[in-house]
C-alpha cells in the first residue's frame, strides 16, 4: 500500500532569507532553529508497566518520569514482540513483510535512517546493541545460509559507533561486566572490571561534546534491561568481582533503575553542553518485558509478554522531550509504531522522505508540536520471529488493532479492553464494523496480491495445509513456468521458463531475475521442438541438476558466473547408446540416486531414437537403467520419504493418472498400479490440465500439479484437498523449512504460505 505523507517544516522567515544570502552557510544558532539535534534511545525488553509515569510501582524511574513531566508521554506506543523485528522496522521505516530476512539479520541492501540523516547534513552515531549482522550459531539448521549475511555497522549510515554483538552469536561476549565492544573498527582492550552500559553512555556524551559544526543524530539501542539479569554497578554485590556474572530475576529491578540513571546522565550532559533546548530526546522500547518478570502497577500484577502479541508483549513506553517545542506534561493517545520514527526524524530535520524511498510510517512531529494532524487510528503488525536460533517457541502472526479491538490474520477477534490476555474471542456481532474495517486493512497490507483459493475435502488436509493458508501471486509474465526447486543457499527459488530457454531466480527480498539463459539448449542453431530446461533438482551436494529438453540430457550446472553462457556437464544423455527424447522431470532419493522421466514432448517433429517414453534410474555410480516404458506419457516424478515408493504422473488426456511403483532395489521397481485416477477431476476442470509435477511433503502426502491447481493426496491415495488456481498448473516445490509451497502456474509463479499462524 503506497501512502503519501505530508511533511511539516519549521523554517523561520528570517533564517530562510539569511541562508539565501549567506555564502558561508547558517550560523550555529540558525542551524539549530532549522535542524535540531536528535537522540533516539531504545531500551531492550522494557514494557510500559516497568516505568513509573505509566503506573509502574515496582521500580524507581525518576529521570524517565521527569522526562515525561517536562515533555510528552504517549499512551498508545507499540513495538514488535521481539527485538530484531522492531529494529528493522525502526531503522528502515517499513513494515517487516517488505524486508524481513531472518532473526538477527538486517538486509545489507536496505537504507537506514542513518544513511538518510547523513544525506540530510547530520553527523550520525550509534552505540549499544547491534545484533543485525549474524545471529545463528554454526550448528543451527540453515545457519550456513544466513551467518554473516546481515548489515555491517560500518555500512549502516553511522559516522561513529560503539557496539556489542557485531559478529557471530558465539563470539559476542558479555554486554555487561567485562564487555566485548567494537568501537570505530577496533575492539576495546581495557574493559576488564567495566560495565558495558557505562562505556556506551560515556561514548555518547563524549560524542555530543565534540559536535559543534553540524547537528547530530544519535541512535542508542540500549543493552539494558535485557537478560541475563545480572548486577549493575549500583547493585550491592558489584564490588565482588566474582558475582558480577550472577544471573537472577531479582536483578531486573537494578537493571531498570540503571536504565533510568543512564537517561539522566544523557540529559545532564546535554545541559552541561548547553544543548538541551536544541535537542529532541526520544525514549522508546523494542518490545515488552521478559516473560519471567512480574511487575506491579499498584495492586495489579503484570507478567512480561516478550515474544507474544498480547498487550504485555507489544505495548511500550514512549516519551518525547524537547524544551520550548513540546508543551510540558502533555499526553497523547496517538498510535505510534516503529515505522513512524524514520519519517518523523526526517521531518524534524526539515528534510523530505526521498522520492525513491518507501516508508510505511507517518510523521508524528505535528503531534509533538500540538498541531492538528490526521494520522491512522490503528496499528498493523506483520510478525515473523523466524528463522532464527531459539525462536521455535514463537509463532508468526499478522494483526491489526486499536485500544479496544484486535483482529488476527486467522480471524481471531478480541476486545482487549475487557480481555487483555486475549483468552476468549468475541462473537461476530460484537464490534462488527471494526472487524470488517480491520479485515480490509489486513487484506490491503500485503506484499503480494492474493490468488486462487483453498479447498478442503478431508480433515487430514489441515495437518499439511492450514485453514488460513494464503496463495500469493509473486511473479508473472512467463511463457510457461515449470520445474521449481528451492535452493537453501541464498534462500531462493529457481524455476524454468521452458519456451524461453531460461531459468529464473526469485527471493522475497530481491524479487525476480534471470539466473541463466540457454538453460536447456546451448547450441547456436535453431531446432524444432522444446529447447528450454524443464524439471530442476539439487543433487546431494547442492548442485543444480536440470532436465534439458533441447540438449536431450540430464545436465549439471557447473558454472553460472556468466548467466548468458552457463556451463554444464552431462549426467545422462542416452540409454543403450540412443539419445533420450526430452528429459522432463527428476527426483533424488535420500541415498542420492536419481530418477527421471523422458517423454517425447520436446521432440517436435523429430523421431524418437528410443521408440518409447521411458522412466529411468541412475545410481551414484553406474549406467542408466530403464525402470519402465509402460506409462504412455510419463511426466512428474517423486520418491516417498522412506524410499520405498516411486510416483509417476501420466499426462495422458485419455487416462490421466498418477502411478505408484514399489522400489525393490537399486534400479528395480515392480507392482505398477494406479495410485490416483485423475479422470473425473480432469473432465470437470476449467484448465483441462493432466497431472504434471509431483512433490512429497514431510507427512508423506503427495502434492500433484494437475486439474485447476495442486491436488493434495494422502499416502493411501485419498484426495484431501486442492490449492485451486483455475489455471494450467505445472509443478510445485517446498521451501527448506516446509512452510511454503511454490507453484509454477502457466504464466504465473505462486507462493502458498501453508502454515501462516503456527509454531
Amino acid at each position: 500500500m503506497n501512502i503519501k505523507y505530508k511533511q511539516f517544516f519549521i523554517l523561520g522567515m528570517i533564517g530562510t532569507v539569511m541562508n539565501l544570502v549567506s555564502c558561508t552557510g547558517p550560523s550555529p544558532d540558525e542551524r539549530q532553529q532549522t535542524q535540531p539535534n536528535i537522540i533516539l534511545i531504545m531500551a531492550d525488553d522494557l514494557g510500559y508497566e516497568s516505568v513509573g509515569c505509566y503506573g509502574g510501582t515496582s521500580y524507581k524511574t525518576p529521570n524517565l518520569d521527569k522526562l515525561a513531566q517536562s515533555g510528552m508521554k504517549f499512551n498508545q506506543a507499540y513495538a514488535q514482540p521481539l527485538c530484531t523485528n522492531t529494529r528493522v522496522k525502526l531503522m528502515t521505516g517499513k513494515y517487516n513483510f517488505r524486508n524481513w530476512n531472518a532473526f538477527g539479520i538486517l538486509d545489507p541492501g536496505q537504507r537506514t535512517f542513518g544513511h538518510l540523516m547523513q544525506d540530510a547534513g547530520y553527523t550520525t552515531c550509534i552505540m549499544g546493541k547491534w545484533q543485525l549482522q549474524s545471529y545463528d550459531p554454526p550448528n543451527f539448521p540453515g545457519s550456513e545460509y544466513r551467518r554473516g549475511t546481515g548489515m555491517k555497522v560500518n555500512e549502516a549510515g553511522f559516522d561513529e559507533y560503539c557496539l556489542w554483538h557485531t559478529g557471530h552469536t558465539e563470539d559476542k561476549g558479555s554486554r555487561y561486566a567485562d564487555p566485548t565492544i567494537l568501537q570505530n573498527g577496533e575492539f576495546l582492550k581495557d574493559t576488564k572490571g567495566k560495565y558495558g552500559p557505562d562505556i556506551f553512555v560515556d561514548f555518547l556524551n563524549q560524542y555530543v561534546g565534540r559536535q559543534k559544526e553540524k547537528p547530530f543524530f544519535i541512535y542508542y539501542p540500549m543493552a539494558l534491561p535485557h537478560g541475563p539479569f545480572s548486577p549493575t554497578p549500583n547493585s550491592n554485590v558489584w564490588n565482588d568481582a566474582e558475582r558480577r556474572f550472577d544471573e537472577d530475576t531479582t536483578y531486573f529491578r537494578d537493571m531498570v533503575e540503571y536504565t533510568d540513571k543512564i537517561v539522566g546522565d544523557i540529559i545532564d550532559n546535554l545541559e552541561k553542553q548547553g544543548l538541551r533546548e536544541e535537542t529532541l530526546v526520544l525514549f522508546y522500547s523494542d518490545n515488552g518485558t521478559h516473560q519471567a518478570i512480574y511487575s506491579k502497577m499498584g495492586n495489579k500484577t503484570v507478567q512480561g509478554g516478550k515474544g507474544l502479541t498480547t498487550t504485555a508483549g507489544i505495548k511500550v513506553p514512549f516519551i518525547a522531550n524537547w524544551p520550548g517545542q513540546i508543551e510540558k506534561g502533555t499526553e497523547s493517545g496517538e498510535y505510534i509504531d516503529a515505522i513512524d520514527f524514520l519519517p518523523t526524524i526526517l521531518d524534524v530535520a526539515n528534510k523530505k522522505v526521498p522520492d525513491d524511498f518507501l516508508t510505511d510510517g507517518q510523521s508524528f512531529l505535528p503531534v509533538l508540536k500540538g498541531q492538528p494532524s490526521s494520522r491512522r487510528d490503528w496499528v498493523y503488525m506483520s510478525y515473523n520471529p523466524k528463522p532464527g536460533w531459539d525462536k521455535d517457541q514463537f509463532a508468526p502472526s499478522e494483526l491489526v488493532f486499536n485500544d479496544q479491538f484486535k483482529l488476527y490474520g486467522d480471524g481471531s477477534f478480541f476486545d482487549v479492553k475487557k480481555d487483555i490476555l486475549e483468552k476468549s474471542t468475541i462473537s461476530s456481532s460484537d464490534g462488527k464494523s471494526t472487524r470488517l474495517r480491520f479485515k480490509s486493512l489486513l487484506d490491503s497490507l500485503k506484499k503480494y496480491p492474493a490468488f486462487g483459493s483453498v479447498e478442503q475435502f478431508d480433515p487430514a488436509f489441515s495437518q499439511s495445509v492450514s485453514a488460513h493458508a494464503r496463495i500469493d501471486l509473486i511473479a508473472e509474465g512467463f511463457t510457461w513456468s515449470e520445474g521449481p526447486v528451492w535452493q537453501p543457499h541464498g534462500q531462493k527459488l529457481l524455476f524454468s521458463d521452458v519456451p524461453e530457454n531460461k531459468i529464473y531466480q526469485w527471493n522475497d527480498l530481491d524479487g525476480l531475475s534471470v539466473y541463466i539463459s540457454k538453460s536447456g539448449y546451448d547450441e547456436s542453431q535453431p531446432k524444432e521442438g522444446g529447447i528450454g530446461s524443464n524439471g530442476l533438482a539439487l543433487d546431494p551436494t547442492g548442485n543444480l541438476v536440470i532436465c534439458q529438453q533441447g540438449n536431450r540430457q540430464i545436465g549439471r550446472l557447473i558454472d553460472a558466473s556468466n548467466p548468458a553462457q552457463p556451463k554444464f556437464e552431462s549426467i545422462a544423455d542416452n540409454f543403450n547408446n540412443k539419445r533420450f527424447n526430452s528429459p522432463n522431470d527428476l527426483a533424488y532419493d535420500s541415498k542420492g540416486n536419481l530418477y527421471f522421466t523422458d517423454p517425447s514432448y520436446g521432440l517436435g517433429k523429430q523421431k524418437s531414437e528410443q521408440g518409447f517414453n521411458g522412466i529411468y534410474f541412475k545410481g551414484k555410480k553406474g549406467s542408466v537403467k530403464l525402470l519402465s516404458k509402460s506409462v504412455r506419457f510419463p511426466n512428474g516424478i517423486a520418491v516417498s520419504n522412506d524410499d520405498k515408493t516411486l510416483y509417476v504422473a501420466n499426462s495422458d488426456p485419455d487416462y490421466p493418472t498418477v502411478y505408484a511403483f514399489d522400489i525393490v532395489g537399486e534400479g528395480q521397481v515392480k507392482n505398477q498400479r494406479v495410485f490416483f485416477d485423475v479422470t473425473a477431476l480432469y473432465q470437470a476442470s476449467v484448465s483441462k490440465q493432466c497431472p504434471d509435477g509431483l512433490k512429497v511433503d514431510e507427512k508423506g502426502n503427495l502434492f500433484v500439479a494437475g486439474p485447476d491447481g495442486v491436488l493434495v493426496i494422502s499416502p493411501q491415495g485419498k484426495h484431501l484437498g486442492t490449492l485451486r488456481t483455475d489455471k494450467r498448473t505445472s509443478n510445485c516445490a517446498f521451501s527448506d523449512d516446509g512452510r511454503f509451497l511454490f507453484v509454477t502456474c502457466d504464466d504465473y509463479l505462486l507462493r502458498v504460505n501453508l502454515r501462516p499462524y503456527s509454531k
